[in-house]
């Protein structure tokens, strides 16, 4: 099995992020502005003042809670969004479609075999965890048995470190190359995903941790520098227990910062969202060369 080139592939998602940042910014915008057309509707019907309580007040908790029962559809929507970006991000990266990207719809079949890789990558996932945790239980309460009190807790503490393991593990393993796959070879294929990451995973952490941790400090500092000034840690600390009074002040704030806080985080969802899908692309040309044409330039 090939291994991922870190460097290149580190190399291959800054410059998909920021290189082709206008085609990132196309393919992202319109499936998230009917994603947020779609949660506005329905916020109009369910809970037609609560955009007038955001902006002027009084907060009345109970109605932003009424809208408790359209999350399951705004999670649905949601998911549709999500892997229509993916898949539109994953054909540029991979060099399937050329030239400039300046807006992106599809329903068509990578989207839903998207959307199916996607929820039975999950169901694995927990099916995994349910079962390595009953293990954990089970190890737990033999541990038990032992006469030291000081093995045992060595025991319980071994278990639980090796079960959180074996999760991360089976998670990048199994998730990392998914979108590439989905995308190149028209198929869920989470058993190729699988299998195309054996051998990767030290090399697939490395390349999370430099593509993303960098990125994620900057934005963190220049988040704490813009919003930090407005945040009333002075008010929070004093007035612990009246929760009606932080309400209210949080949304006092929350009118002045909201706008400049929904700003960056759009920034660095569309920065994060070319990092992460341009070292998937790259890593997988890497693994499987003869799938993919390399895209030049």
């Amino acid at each position: 099995m090939n291994k991922i080139p870190v460097g290149e592939t580190i190399s291959g998602a800054y410059h998909f992020a920021f290189a082709e940042i206008l085609s990132v910014v196309g393919v992202f915008w319109l499936p998230y502005l009917l994603l947020a057309a779609i949660v506005a509707a329905a916020v109009h019907f369910l809970a037609p003042d609560l955009p007038n309580q955001m902006m002027h007040g009084p907060w009345d908790l109970s109605l932003a809670m009424s809208l408790q029962r359209i999350w399951g559809i705004v999670f649905l929507f949601a998911l549709i969004a999500s892997a229509m970006v993916t898949v539109g991000l994953q054909r540029k990266a991979l060099g399937l479609h050329s030239g400039p990207v300046f807006f992106y719809f599809s329903l068509g079949a990578r989207v839903w075999l998207m959307i199916g890789a996607f929820i039975l990558a999950i169901l694995v996932i927990i099916l995994v965890v349910a079962i390595t945790g009953g293990i954990c239980v089970a190890i737990w309460f033999a541990a038990g048995n032992i006469g030291s009190p000081m093995g045992a807790g060595a025991v319980r503490a071994l278990a639980v470190l090796a079960a959180v393991c074996w999760i991360i593990y089976l998670e990048v393993r199994l998730m990392f190359l998914l979108p590439a796959v989905v995308v190149a070879e028209n198929t869920i294929g989470l058993g190729r995903s699988w299998t195309l990451g054996g051998g990767n995973f030290w090399r697939i952490i490395a390349v999370l941790i430099v593509v993303y941790l960098p990125v994620a400090i900057g934005f963190g500092m220049i988040s704490n520098a813009l919003i930090g000034p407005f945040i009333p840690f002075d008010f929070l600390a004093h007035h612990p227990s009246d929760p009606h009074m932080i309400v209210d002040l949080m949304m006092q704030q929350f009118r002045v910062i909201g706008p400049l806080y929904l700003v960056l985080a759009i920034v660095e969802r569309i920065v994060f969202w070319g990092l992460g899908n341009g070292a998937i692309a790259t890593a997988y040309r890497h693994v499987v060369p003869a799938v993919v044409p390399a895209e030049h330039g």
